[in-house]
């Protein structure tokens, strides 16, 4: 993982306060959450010394790009760039630190990764098509500050107002209404007062000491291909791109590692990967048995590559789940995501970082048409239901002030959905889902390895929105990639319901149908038969139930439950957790789990305040597996396999 923080100064010419630089070097230990030891720093600064760019880095060596690419006689002798996240082709750094327009440049260029850019009297960064590697800013009465890591921006930021090289943090109360509802952020507010997130496809830039943002329109959406020609057209174009986004990975000496399932997107990678001849093996995280451990491994098989089941850690009997005490878990996600995803989420602990490249399926959505994938409804009215209640699901449980302020943020949205409710889901989930949720969670990913995401390659994402987002909800375009990447995959069923083209063959012709059933079958659908997937968070156990209710209730009369009620109706909170508590006895689901776990996310953050970055000592609980007690002896051979 990479970090990196850009200063600066408003009066072009005057040096940036020594206190902010300052800051900068006392915080990292605080924003960075990789050990100390493993770190390794550089800074740039201006003649001037109105500028300064600093990096900091975990990663063993220089990997494919130095920390900060420095210019020459073409780029800009006194010009550094730094990228974070992934760049298809490392050469193309060069182009980056000397394009006239840095954010037009970035969004054309293979690779997930966002660039931060310093030369005489200029600061400038801008992320990609998703923002998936986000790019946070703020700005005092004297400088401005851009950085990668939300905490840092903010207090070097803070650090510049107050003086002190050591400030404390100061909240943005009204943003976290959506973390409580929905477990991450649906605007581009962050935990942080003064802190904002750049969004998709947006260079800031600092010229002589005025900051001015940009934002690169997105393509123009082409209407639905009428003839079997044209279909064909469009999906040979996003198979050429994502074509490319792997193509790099030819050079790689060690296979790439696919976390494979029994559904549609990372199929379709492992139908890439093959295609191209990149070596590959892949791994389900799973009971065995389950539809996607199942699936996988036939996917595995007529593509021949190795696979394995990794499932999940057990007691010494076997009859129990082991998994990490809320708290600990609340405080990795905490200090990784900087309080920007839920503890829900399963983001993986602390680990040597390990070069080797690896890929899920995340992110596959957006071939799909973001949230219009899951809209079944799609009446004008329903879609348009759809958009607010992005914005208002759970807003019961908030405080006046939040739920006005959620109201706030959703109407631009909504009006824009008055014209065009698909197009307005599509790019929604684009925004938030990929640019907020996934953001965050892909921090986790860097600081332990290589995470390369060819969904969110800002060539396949450009061509991805160039076709008609009604057609991608078809699911058509990405099974006609599959079907031409690995034809052998054509039999092989999939997880969970039928292809949507298969399954919604509205629109065409009768002889139409009758050709396209001929010509491409698509793949049965296999659920059912052996045990179910059983999901802990969601169908709560008594135990950890009354460790959640308590992670937020135990506050009260604390100056966190003072902030809490800022945000949320402490009467609707308690009502929430005391029908989580009386369901989970019975092992049935609770009609909000998730929110439970984002309370006690947010409540873990407040109570915290990142002042630590050593997590708790609470030891992991067990949690008793509903699937064994059914099964009964089929325990214990489970068991072994663990």
């Amino acid at each position: 993982m990479r970090v990196y923080l850009g200063i600066a100064a408003k009066r072009a010419g005057a040096p940036l306060p020594s206190v902010g630089l300052a800051a900068a070097r006392a915080a990292i230990g605080r924003a960075f959450p990789v050990p100390a030891e493993t770190v390794t720093a550089e800074e740039w600064r201006s003649g001037a010394g109105d500028v300064a760019l600093l990096a900091w880095s975990n990663e063993p060596g220089d990997g494919a790009l130095p920390l900060l690419v420095k210019g020459d006689r073409l780029t800009g002798e006194r010009r550094v760039a730094g990228v974070t996240g992934h760049l298809a082709d490392p050469a193309d750094a060069a182009r980056l630190l000397a394009a006239g327009h840095l954010g037009e440049t970035a969004c054309r260029t293979g690779g997930c990764f966002s660039v931060f850019r310093a030369g005489e009297g200029e600061l400038t960064a801008a992320t990609g098509m998703t923002a998936a590697c986000p790019v946070f800013h703020a700005e005092t009465p004297d400088v401005h500050v851009v950085g990668n890591r939300a905490l840092l921006v903010h207090l070097v930021a803070r650090a510049v107002v107050t003086g002190t090289a050591r400030p404390a943090v100061a909240w943005n109360l009204p943003a976290l209404q959506s973390m409580v509802r929905m477990g991450y952020f649906l605007s581009d507010e962050t935990p942080f007062d003064g802190v904002r997130a750049l969004p998709p496809a947006t260079e800031i830039g600092v010229v002589r000491g005025t900051g001015v943002t940009h934002q690169v329109p997105p393509p123009e959406a082409r209407p639905r291909p009428g003839s079997a020609r044209g279909m064909r057209a469009q999906a040979d174009e996003l198979a050429a791109a994502l074509l490319a986004a792997v193509r790099p990975l030819t050079a790689v000496t060690e296979p790439v590692r696919l976390s494979l399932t029994g559904g549609r997107d990372s199929r379709l990678l492992a139908a890439l990967l093959h295609h191209a001849g990149i070596p590959f093996t892949t791994a389900t995280s799973g009971r065995a048995g389950t539809a996607d451990v199942l699936l996988a491994r036939r996917v595995a098989a007529a593509l021949g590559v190795e696979h394995r089941t990794v499932e999940p850690k057990r007691s010494a009997d076997a009859a129990h789940l082991v998994v990490a005490h809320p708290r600990v878990r609340a405080h990795n996600v905490v200090h990784v995501c900087e309080g920007m995803l839920s503890a829900y989420e399963n983001v993986p602990e602390a680990a040597v970082f390990d070069p080797r490249p690896r890929m899920s399926g995340h992110g596959g959505e957006v071939l799909r048409a973001g949230f219009l994938h899951n809209q079944e409804d799609l009446a004008v009215t329903a879609m348009r239901r759809r958009i607010e209640g992005v914005f208002t699901r759970n807003a019961d449980l908030l405080s006046r002030e939040a739920a006005d302020h959620a109201r706030d943020l959703a109407e631009p949205w909504r009006r824009r959905g008055q014209d065009d409710p698909a197009g307005t889901l599509d790019r929604l989930y684009l925004t938030y889902r990929v640019g907020r949720w996934h953001a965050a969670s892909r921090a986790a990913l860097l600081r332990g390895g290589t995470p390369v995401p060819p969904f969110l390659d800002n060539l396949v994402v450009r061509t991805a929105l160039s076709i008609d987002p009604m057609w991608r909800r078809s699911e058509e375009v990405v099974h006609r990639c599959i079907a031409a990447f690995a034809p052998g995959l054509r039999d092989v069923p999939i997880e969970g319901r039928p292809w949507r083209f298969a399954a919604e063959p509205a629109g065409w012709t009768l002889l139409g149908r009758v050709r396209r059933r001929l010509r491409e079958v698509p793949s049965p659908v296999a659920g059912g038969g052996g045990p179910k997937p059983w999901n802990w968070r969601v169908e709560v156990p008594e135990a950890l139930a009354a460790e959640l209710r308590a992670g937020v209730l135990a506050w009260d009369g604390t100056a966190v439950m003072d902030e809490l009620a800022r945000i949320v109706d402490e009467a609707a909170v308690a009502g929430l957790f005391c029908d989580l508590s009386a369901l989970s006895g019975g092992r049935q689901k609770a009609r909000r789990p998730h929110v439970a776990w984002h309370l006690y996310t947010v409540a873990a953050m407040l109570a915290d305040g990142f002042s630590g970055s050593v997590p708790p000592a609470d030891s992991p609980l067990r949690i008793a597996d509903p699937v064994d007690e059914r099964e009964g002896d089929g325990r214990a051979s489970s068991g072994a396999r663990a």
